[in-house]
Protein backbone atom coordinates (compact mmCIF):
# COMPACT_ATOMS: atom_id res chain seq x y z
CA UNK A 1 0.00 0.00 0.00
CA UNK A 2 2.81 2.38 0.90
CA UNK A 3 4.53 1.70 -2.41
CA UNK A 4 1.31 2.46 -4.27
CA UNK A 5 0.93 5.80 -2.47
CA UNK A 6 4.55 6.67 -3.28
CA UNK A 7 4.07 5.97 -7.01
CA UNK A 8 0.80 7.90 -7.02
CA UNK A 9 2.52 10.89 -5.42
CA UNK A 10 5.23 10.86 -8.10
CA UNK A 11 2.63 10.75 -10.88
CA UNK A 12 0.74 13.68 -9.33
CA UNK A 13 3.97 15.68 -9.09
CA UNK A 14 4.80 15.01 -12.75
CA UNK A 15 1.36 16.14 -13.90
CA UNK A 16 1.52 19.44 -12.01
CA UNK A 17 1.72 22.46 -14.34
CA UNK A 18 5.23 23.78 -14.86
CA UNK A 19 6.46 27.25 -14.27
CA UNK A 20 4.25 29.95 -15.81
CA UNK A 21 5.55 31.34 -19.06
CA UNK A 22 6.66 34.93 -19.41
CA UNK A 23 3.49 35.73 -21.33
CA UNK A 24 1.26 34.31 -18.56
CA UNK A 25 3.08 36.37 -15.93
CA UNK A 26 2.14 39.48 -17.89
CA UNK A 27 -1.55 39.20 -18.82
CA UNK A 28 -2.69 41.42 -21.66
CA UNK A 29 -6.27 42.61 -21.55
CA UNK A 30 -8.15 43.92 -24.58
CA UNK A 31 -11.66 45.33 -24.74
CA UNK A 32 -13.74 46.80 -27.59
CA UNK A 33 -16.63 49.21 -27.13
CA UNK A 34 -18.51 47.24 -29.82
CA UNK A 35 -17.99 43.72 -31.07
CA UNK A 36 -20.85 43.80 -33.60
CA UNK A 37 -21.31 46.62 -36.13
CA UNK A 38 -24.53 46.89 -38.14
CA UNK A 39 -24.30 47.89 -41.80
CA UNK A 40 -27.59 49.67 -42.47
CA UNK A 41 -28.89 51.70 -45.42
CA UNK A 42 -26.97 54.90 -44.72
CA UNK A 43 -23.89 53.29 -43.16
CA UNK A 44 -20.71 55.13 -44.13
CA UNK A 45 -18.14 53.60 -41.85
CA UNK A 46 -17.69 54.14 -38.13
CA UNK A 47 -15.16 54.09 -35.28
CA UNK A 48 -14.82 52.11 -32.09
CA UNK A 49 -12.59 52.28 -29.05
CA UNK A 50 -10.05 49.61 -28.12
CA UNK A 51 -8.57 49.63 -24.63
CA UNK A 52 -6.78 47.41 -22.17
CA UNK A 53 -4.12 47.04 -19.48
CA UNK A 54 -0.45 46.09 -19.89
CA UNK A 55 2.69 46.15 -17.68
CA UNK A 56 3.88 49.68 -16.90
CA UNK A 57 7.19 49.31 -18.76
CA UNK A 58 5.72 47.62 -21.84
CA UNK A 59 4.30 48.83 -25.16
CA UNK A 60 1.39 47.51 -27.17
CA UNK A 61 0.62 47.17 -30.87
CA UNK A 62 -2.88 46.70 -32.30
CA UNK A 63 -3.82 45.03 -35.56
CA UNK A 64 -7.18 44.65 -37.29
CA UNK A 65 -7.10 41.89 -39.90
CA UNK A 66 -9.66 40.35 -42.21
CA UNK A 67 -10.17 36.93 -43.80
CA UNK A 68 -7.44 35.82 -46.16
CA UNK A 69 -8.21 35.46 -49.85
CA UNK A 70 -6.62 34.98 -53.25
CA UNK A 71 -6.42 38.16 -55.33
CA UNK A 72 -6.02 38.37 -59.11
CA UNK A 73 -4.49 41.52 -60.59
CA UNK A 74 -3.77 42.92 -64.02
CA UNK A 75 -0.26 44.34 -64.13
CA UNK A 76 -0.01 47.39 -66.36
CA UNK A 77 3.02 48.71 -68.18
CA UNK A 78 4.06 50.80 -71.14
CA UNK A 79 3.86 49.16 -74.54
CA UNK A 80 6.35 50.51 -77.08
CA UNK A 81 7.22 53.13 -74.49
CA UNK A 82 4.00 55.01 -75.20
CA UNK A 83 0.73 53.31 -74.21
CA UNK A 84 -0.18 52.02 -70.75
CA UNK A 85 -1.83 48.63 -71.16
CA UNK A 86 -2.39 45.37 -69.27
CA UNK A 87 0.80 43.41 -69.81
CA UNK A 88 0.42 40.40 -67.52
CA UNK A 89 -1.63 38.73 -64.79
CA UNK A 90 -0.56 38.29 -61.17
CA UNK A 91 -2.02 36.31 -58.29
CA UNK A 92 -1.55 37.07 -54.60
CA UNK A 93 -2.40 34.13 -52.34
CA UNK A 94 -3.05 34.26 -48.59
CA UNK A 95 -3.80 37.99 -48.67
CA UNK A 96 -5.77 39.61 -45.79
CA UNK A 97 -8.81 41.54 -47.02
CA UNK A 98 -8.15 44.09 -44.24
CA UNK A 99 -4.85 44.98 -42.56
CA UNK A 100 -4.81 47.97 -40.21
CA UNK A 101 -2.03 48.59 -37.71
CA UNK A 102 -2.09 50.96 -34.72
CA UNK A 103 1.12 51.85 -32.90
CA UNK A 104 2.31 54.08 -30.04
CA UNK A 105 5.04 56.69 -30.43
CA UNK A 106 8.53 55.52 -31.43
CA UNK A 107 7.18 52.23 -32.76
CA UNK A 108 9.85 51.38 -35.36
CA UNK A 109 11.84 49.21 -32.94
CA UNK A 110 8.68 47.51 -31.72
CA UNK A 111 7.83 46.33 -35.23
CA UNK A 112 11.32 44.86 -35.57
CA UNK A 113 10.95 42.79 -32.39
CA UNK A 114 11.25 39.07 -33.10
CA UNK A 115 7.89 37.37 -32.84
CA UNK A 116 5.78 40.49 -33.38
CA UNK A 117 5.00 39.63 -37.03
CA UNK A 118 3.30 42.94 -37.77
CA UNK A 119 3.77 45.65 -40.37
CA UNK A 120 3.89 45.52 -44.16
CA UNK A 121 7.27 43.75 -44.23
CA UNK A 122 5.85 40.91 -42.12
CA UNK A 123 2.72 40.88 -44.27
CA UNK A 124 4.76 40.49 -47.46
CA UNK A 125 6.47 37.36 -46.07
CA UNK A 126 3.13 35.60 -45.68
CA UNK A 127 1.83 36.35 -49.18
CA UNK A 128 2.64 34.14 -52.16
CA UNK A 129 2.85 36.01 -55.47
CA UNK A 130 2.58 34.19 -58.80
CA UNK A 131 4.04 33.74 -61.35
CA UNK A 132 7.55 33.22 -60.03
CA UNK A 133 8.92 35.49 -62.76
CA UNK A 134 6.85 38.46 -61.55
CA UNK A 135 8.42 41.53 -59.95
CA UNK A 136 7.08 40.60 -56.53
CA UNK A 137 8.26 43.70 -54.67
CA UNK A 138 6.63 45.97 -57.24
CA UNK A 139 3.36 44.02 -57.29
CA UNK A 140 3.12 43.93 -53.49
CA UNK A 141 3.83 47.66 -53.21
CA UNK A 142 1.20 48.49 -55.83
CA UNK A 143 -1.34 46.23 -54.16
CA UNK A 144 -0.76 47.87 -50.77
CA UNK A 145 -1.13 51.28 -52.40
CA UNK A 146 -4.44 50.19 -53.93
CA UNK A 147 -5.75 48.90 -50.60
CA UNK A 148 -4.59 52.04 -48.79
CA UNK A 149 -6.62 54.13 -51.21
CA UNK A 150 -9.65 52.02 -50.26
CA UNK A 151 -8.86 52.65 -46.57
CA UNK A 152 -8.62 48.97 -45.60
CA UNK A 153 -4.80 48.89 -45.31
CA UNK A 154 -3.30 51.48 -42.95
CA UNK A 155 -0.43 52.03 -40.52
CA UNK A 156 -1.63 54.52 -37.90
CA UNK A 157 1.43 55.79 -36.07
CA UNK A 158 1.23 57.36 -32.61
CA UNK A 159 -2.42 56.31 -32.38
CA UNK A 160 -2.16 54.35 -29.11
CA UNK A 161 -2.19 56.41 -25.92
CA UNK A 162 -1.13 55.41 -22.39
CA UNK A 163 -2.33 56.61 -19.00
CA UNK A 164 -2.95 55.67 -15.36
CA UNK A 165 0.21 53.85 -14.21
CA UNK A 166 -0.76 52.00 -11.05
CA UNK A 167 0.47 48.85 -9.29
CA UNK A 168 2.98 48.13 -12.04
CA UNK A 169 0.39 48.38 -14.81
CA UNK A 170 -0.95 51.02 -17.19
CA UNK A 171 -3.95 51.36 -19.43
CA UNK A 172 -3.97 52.02 -23.15
CA UNK A 173 -6.58 53.18 -25.63
CA UNK A 174 -6.92 53.72 -29.37
CA UNK A 175 -9.66 54.75 -31.77
CA UNK A 176 -10.08 52.15 -34.50
CA UNK A 177 -11.43 53.34 -37.85
CA UNK A 178 -13.86 50.98 -39.58
CA UNK A 179 -14.11 52.18 -43.22
CA UNK A 180 -17.24 51.77 -45.31
CA UNK A 181 -15.41 49.44 -47.70
CA UNK A 182 -15.00 46.76 -45.02
CA UNK A 183 -17.49 44.10 -46.10
CA UNK A 184 -19.80 42.18 -43.83
CA UNK A 185 -17.91 39.35 -42.16
CA UNK A 186 -15.72 38.46 -39.20
CA UNK A 187 -12.49 40.27 -38.40
CA UNK A 188 -9.85 39.93 -35.71
CA UNK A 189 -8.51 42.66 -33.41
CA UNK A 190 -5.20 41.63 -31.86
CA UNK A 191 -3.07 43.26 -29.17
CA UNK A 192 0.62 42.34 -28.85
CA UNK A 193 2.59 43.52 -25.82
CA UNK A 194 6.36 44.07 -26.08
CA UNK A 195 8.94 44.88 -23.41
CA UNK A 196 12.72 45.13 -23.80
CA UNK A 197 12.68 43.46 -27.20
CA UNK A 198 10.52 40.50 -26.11
CA UNK A 199 6.89 39.65 -26.76
CA UNK A 200 5.14 39.33 -23.39
CA UNK A 201 1.70 38.27 -24.52
CA UNK A 202 -1.16 38.53 -26.99
CA UNK A 203 -4.90 39.02 -26.74
CA UNK A 204 -7.57 38.78 -29.45
CA UNK A 205 -11.15 39.92 -29.85
CA UNK A 206 -13.52 39.07 -32.69
CA UNK A 207 -15.20 41.94 -34.53
CA UNK A 208 -18.29 41.19 -36.63
CA UNK A 209 -19.77 43.38 -39.36
CA UNK A 210 -23.25 42.29 -40.38
CA UNK A 211 -25.87 43.57 -42.78
CA UNK A 212 -29.00 45.16 -41.36
CA UNK A 213 -32.24 46.60 -42.76
CA UNK A 214 -32.48 47.14 -46.52
CA UNK A 215 -28.92 45.93 -47.34
CA UNK A 216 -29.75 42.64 -45.59
CA UNK A 217 -32.98 42.28 -47.59
CA UNK A 218 -31.18 43.02 -50.88
CA UNK A 219 -28.42 40.52 -50.10
CA UNK A 220 -31.00 37.86 -49.21
CA UNK A 221 -32.77 38.42 -52.53
CA UNK A 222 -29.55 38.45 -54.54
CA UNK A 223 -28.30 35.14 -53.13
CA UNK A 224 -31.58 33.40 -52.31
CA UNK A 225 -33.74 34.48 -55.26
CA UNK A 226 -31.38 35.57 -58.07
CA UNK A 227 -34.06 35.49 -60.81
CA UNK A 228 -36.48 37.66 -58.84
CA UNK A 229 -33.64 40.00 -57.91
CA UNK A 230 -32.64 40.35 -61.57
CA UNK A 231 -36.21 41.17 -62.63
CA UNK A 232 -36.51 43.77 -59.86
CA UNK A 233 -33.17 45.32 -60.81
CA UNK A 234 -34.28 45.69 -64.45
CA UNK A 235 -37.62 47.16 -63.39
CA UNK A 236 -35.96 49.68 -61.06
CA UNK A 237 -33.45 50.69 -63.77
CA UNK A 238 -36.23 51.25 -66.35
CA UNK A 239 -38.39 53.17 -63.88
CA UNK A 240 -35.47 55.35 -62.85
CA UNK A 241 -34.68 56.11 -66.49
CA UNK A 242 -38.28 57.11 -67.20
CA UNK A 243 -38.44 59.37 -64.16
CA UNK A 244 -35.16 61.10 -65.00
CA UNK A 245 -36.24 61.49 -68.64
CA UNK A 246 -39.49 63.11 -67.56
CA UNK A 247 -37.88 65.47 -65.08
CA UNK A 248 -35.12 66.66 -67.39
CA UNK A 249 -36.93 66.52 -70.72
CA UNK A 250 -35.93 69.53 -72.79
CA UNK A 251 -38.49 71.42 -74.83
CA UNK A 252 -37.94 71.84 -78.58
CA UNK A 253 -38.99 74.63 -80.89
CA UNK A 254 -38.29 78.34 -80.98
CA UNK A 255 -39.17 80.95 -78.42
Amino acid sequence: MGKFVFILSILMFLTLPGQPSEASEHPVSLELTDSIIKISTFYNGTTLEASGIIPADADVLLRVSGPKENVHLKVKGKVAGVLWMNKSDAELDNTPSVYMLYTPEKSSKLLETQGVDMGYSALAKGITIKPESADKAFIFAEYVKLMEEAGVYTVNKSSIHYKDVENGQKSFSATLTIPSKMNAGEYMVEAVTVENGHVLGRSEKKLTLELSGLPKVIAALAFGYPLLFGIMAVFIAVATGLIIGTLFKGGGGSH
